[in-house]
Formats: structure tokens, C-alpha cells, sequence
């Protein structure tokens, strides 16, 4: 058992860097003529530069990552801590979160060491990064903050209703996880308020046309934001976020600053558009499809002796099955996200659509190509990428489709 799943998390491991490869040797793919004009020479250089040197650093942070979790699993660190907390307390919930938290942590430490590089190396040298040292320590904290509440409260609640329920549990999570997603599409808009500071907008042409926006497309919303996201990148965004009486509009103020206003309506227009379609909730029923073999796996791993006896623990260990049971189905993950992902481009296109038809063709395809021209966006994926990781397709599919709809 100790071999197969080091060999499950060793083959994805391995592809995750051949998909790398697969865009590494897409560096001097010709560009489309319908995108021809994102870059001049100069700009399409230094975005091709930035794109390398991004994709190496990754390499090299994922072998980091990888010698990190495989010694974790090698060294049965996760046993170790545990026969250390059981001398200090038998309480099973404060001793799971101690053999999972830890390495965790130590995780979370390392991964971002290299970020670090990234934001303030890679990032700063290509003039996207606009974050202090201080705003990224903080981030951080907040970030682990979250993590630890979100996922020590999913922890806690599934070892409580195992001890209650059995094997029930797993069925009993199922619905569990479709709850907590749809109170995450509640608090979003006060999520992300932990991070960046959002003010309404000011008066003038832009608010006026978007609650023209609004009005004609029957969106109601709690408050129209601006969004200091030019704090830590100079990258573009904006959002509808919400559900119900939280429906929030934000808009980077980068957007605003570098999009004229009627390609920030576009824009609006395409977040307007998943909205109006309904495709977050067209999206649950594959969501509940993953949660449903997630948690079927779960119900064959993690009550398994042999999986935590492999690994140094004396029988069954809950949490520690809890933790062999990502590495295990990630390959299962990787085969559901092809549909998964196919269904996100299939409705970027769709509210791509919803914007062409609210505004001009040419400004939707000018708001797309300044998107990708001020965050360096990768102008020519690799195919096999493109249906394995990518929820948007390529620029040059949506121009066209924008085109020819």
C-alpha cells in the first residue's frame, strides 16, 4: 500500500511537470492574426521573458514542493507527531489537528518562502508587483487564519459525525460540502473585503452607466466598489459577486485606471452575463458529481488499516486517511476537471456573448485584448494544457467567437 500511493502521488507529480513541458515548447508558437496586435515586438519579447522565467520558477518551486511532501511521507512524520501528542493529551480532536496541522503549516511556510521570490523577484522585475513586505506577511496570516478555521471546523465537524454516525458520515458530508459552497457564494463579497479595501464608487458617467447596465439587464446589487488591488499588482479585474441580498460589483482600480469606460462596462458585461445565465448553479450538478466520488473514495480509505499501518501508524488513523485520500484520488481529480473545465470555457463564451450583445463587438474584443496585454497573458497554450488546467479559453477563440457570433 506504502508503494502504490507514493507511485500515485510520484505519476501525478510527473505530470504536472509534463504539462509544464508542453508550455514551455509552445515559447515560439507564431501568433494568431487576430491577436497579432495585443503585443508590439518589443512588448511580445519582454512578455515571452516574463512568461519563461514564471514557468522555470514554477518548475523549480513544484521540486521543491515535491521533495518537501514526499519526505513527509517517506520520514512517517505524520505517525511520529501523533505518538508525540498522545503523550501530551488523548483528546482525538486536538491530536488530528496536530498531525495534519503541522506538516501543514510547514507547507504553507515553505511554499511561501517561494513566493516570495516570485512577488518580489520575478513579479517586481517585470513591474507587476506592487505589494509591501508588510501587506504580504499579512496576507499570509490572514490566509492561514482562514484555512485553519475553514478547513479545522470541516475537520472537526467529520470526526464528530463519524463518531456519531459511522460510515454514514460520508453521506451525511455530501451535504455538508454542498452547504458550505452555497454559504460561499453568500459571504463572498465580505471575504473579500479581508484582503482589499473596497469604497463606493464616486459619482459621474462610469456609475451612471453601469446602473444603466444593471437596469436593462435586470441585475440588482447590493453596492457598486472600487477596489485597491493596486496595492499588491498592477494586474486587471473586476467582479459580481454574491448571492441575493449580497450581490456586489467591484472593479479593480487598475481596470479603471488603464480600460476606457466602455470597456470596463464590456468587462461588467461578461461578469453581468454568468449571472443572468445561471451558471453557477448550472455548474453545481457536476460540483456534486466530484463531491459524490470524492466522498466515495473516502468511504473505501480512510477507515482502511493497511493505509495508515503503511506509514508507521499502529491501525486505522481517521485523520491521517483523510490526508492519503487527496493524494489518491488526485488522479481521478485530474480526469473530472477535463468536463469541468470544458463547462468554464464553454460559459466564458457564453458571457463573452451576453457582453457582445449588451456593447460593440469591437469594444468587447478591445476590453479582452487589454486584459491579456497588461497581465502578459499566454497568447499560445499548448492544446493539451488548455483542456487540462485552463476554465477560459485562449484569446484568439474568444476574439473569434466574439467575431463571427
Amino acid at each position: 500500500m506504502r508503494t502504490i500511493i507514493i507511485l500515485i502521488f510520484l505519476a501525478t507529480t510527473i505530470f504536472g511537470f509534463f504539462l509544464n513541458y508542453l508550455t514551455y515548447s509552445r515559447r515560439n508558437a507564431p501568433l494568431p492574426d487576430n491577436v497579432k496586435d495585443v503585443f508590439d515586438e518589443e512588448a511580445y519579447a519582454k512578455n515571452q521573458s516574463y512568461k519563461m522565467e514564471s514557468l522555470r520558477f514554477s518548475i523549480i518551486g513544484g521540486l521543491i514542493g515535491t521533495v518537501f511532501s514526499l519526505a513527509i511521507l517517506l520520514l512517517n512524520v505524520h505517525s511520529h507527531l501523533y505518538e508525540w501528542i498522545l503523550s501530551h493529551t488523548q483528546n482525538a480532536y486536538l491530536t488530528a489537528f496536530f498531525i495534519l496541522g503541522v506538516p501543514m503549516l510547514a507547507g504553507a511556510v515553505v511554499g511561501t518562502l517561494v513566493g516570495i521570490y516570485d512577488t518580489f523577484v520575478i513579479e517586481e522585475k517585470y513591474g507587476f508587483n506592487k505589494t509591501t513586505p508588510a501587506t504580504y506577511v499579512l496576507d499570509f496570516v490572514k490566509e492561514l487564519l482562514i484555512a485553519g478555521i475553514i478547513g479545522g471546523g470541516l475537520l472537526a465537524l467529520f470526526l464528530w459525525l463519524f463518531e456519531v454516525l459511522g460510515n454514514w458520515v460520508f453521506l451525511a458530508f455530501f451535504f455538508v460540502l454542498l452547504a458550505v459552497q452555497l454559504f460561499g457564494m453568500f459571504i463572498s463579497p465580505f471575504m473579500i473585503r479581508i484582503f482589499y479595501k473596497l469604497t463606493p464608487l464616486e459619482d459621474g458617467d462610469l456609475k451612471d452607466k453601469i446602473n444603466a447596465l444593471a437596469e436593462k439587464t435586470g441585475f440588482k446589487f447590493k453596492g457598486i466598489y472600487k477596489v485597491d488591488a493596486s496595492k499588491r499588482s498592477t494586474k486587471l479585474n473586476a467582479f459580481a459577486s454574491g448571492f441575493g441580498k449580497t450581490k456586489t460589483i467591484g472593479l479593480f482600480d487598475t481596470l479603471i485606471e488603464k480600460m476606457t469606460e466602455d470597456e470596463v462596462i464590456s468587462v461588467l458585461a461578461h461578469e453581468i452575463g454568468h449571472a443572468k445565465r445561471g451558471h453557477i448553479l448550472k455548474r453545481t450538478p457536476l460540483s456534486l458529481c466530484v463531491f459524490g466520488i470524492v466522498l466515495a473514495a473516502a468511504y473505501f480509505v480512510v477507515s482502511m488499516p493497511e493505509v495508515s499501518q503503511a506509514f508507521g501508524f499502529a491501525g486505522a488513523n481517521t485523520a491521517f486517511g483523510l490526508y492519503v485520500l487527496f493524494i489518491m484520488v488526485t488522479p481521478i481529480m485530474l480526469v473530472l476537471q477535463i468536463p469541468v473545465n470544458a463547462l468554464s470555457r464553454r460559459h466564458e463564451y457564453e458571457a463573452d456573448g451576453f457582453s457582445r450583445e449588451l456593447a460593440d463587438k469591437e469594444v468587447a474584443i478591445s476590453a479582452l485584448k487589454t486584459l491579456y496585454r497588461e497581465s502578459f497573458g499566454n497568447l499560445t497554450p499548448h492544446p493539451f494544457v488548455v483542456m487540462m488546467e485552463h476554465s477560459h479559453p485562449p484569446l484568439t477563440d474568444r476574439v473569434r467567437a466574439i467575431t463571427e457570433g
